[in-house]
């Protein structure tokens, strides 16, 4: 596998959660500031006001730091119940991870015909690779819910999405003959945010090497 000498790559091929005081700190940074400028609005209300719409975009920003403590916070405890449970049912398997690919449930494809639930809840949010391909786990079903051995894998590759804004996004692409399956990868096991376009590419690297590495074994 190709070696990428970073933590949070090692904490991947180990399936090791990351310590999960950063998440407190940053909810708590996020929700001082964010009551501290509601605080500061209500107390003096229209006190910042320039006519140019600055005044609007200061008053919006507290309540969007709230919002997104509120949101880094229930994510982070869903994501993190949810894995827990997943990364045990891969690990009870009869063969072993080499690497643990946590993901977003926003996929795209055909969905049916990777044996993928249309309800979003009853999506994986894990993805394995060992030494006979890919496994996708949700925390409910003791089994792998998909698997794609490595001779059914045409590539691992870069997917182009549009953001809610918009904006151009990296994401992941698994083809087989059944098609062509997107998937927005996560960093972190218990984390809801998304890897950026680095982080993609070396996780897309590391699905390849190790599928280079097995086919190599073989002959």
């Amino acid at each position: 596998m190709t070696s990428v000498p970073e933590p949070w790559m090692q904490r991947l091929r180990e399936g090791v959660f990351p310590p999960v005081w950063k998440t407190v700190l940053a909810v708590a940074v996020l929700g001082v500031l964010g009551l501290a400028g509601v605080a500061l609005e209500l107390a003096h209300p229209g006190g910042t006001g320039t006519g140019d719409g600055r005044a609007s975009r200061s008053f919006l920003l507290p309540w969007f730091l709230l919002l997104a403590a509120v949101a880094l916070g229930i994510g982070t405890a869903r994501y993190r119940r949810r894995d827990r449970a997943a990364v045990q049912r891969a690990r009870a398997w009869h063969e072993q991870p080499r690497l643990f690919l946590p993901v977003h449930t926003n996929l795209r494809g055909d969905l049916a015909a990777f044996g993928i639930p249309s309800r979003r809840r009853d999506r994986p949010t894990l993805w394995t690779v060992d030494d006979l391909g890919l496994r996708a786990w949700t925390p409910d079903q003791p089994g792998p819910v998909v698997t794609i051995g490595w001779a059914d894998l045409h590539d691992v590759e870069p997917d182009e999405r549009k953001t809610g804004l918009g904006q151009s996004a990296w994401s992941l692409a698994v083809v087989t003959d059944a098609g062509r399956l997107g998937v927005v990868a996560r960093p972190t096991l218990g984390s809801p945010i998304g890897a950026s376009a680095r982080k993609q590419d070396d996780l897309m690297r590391a699905v390849r090497s190790l599928r280079h590495e097995r086919q190599h074994a073989r002959d």
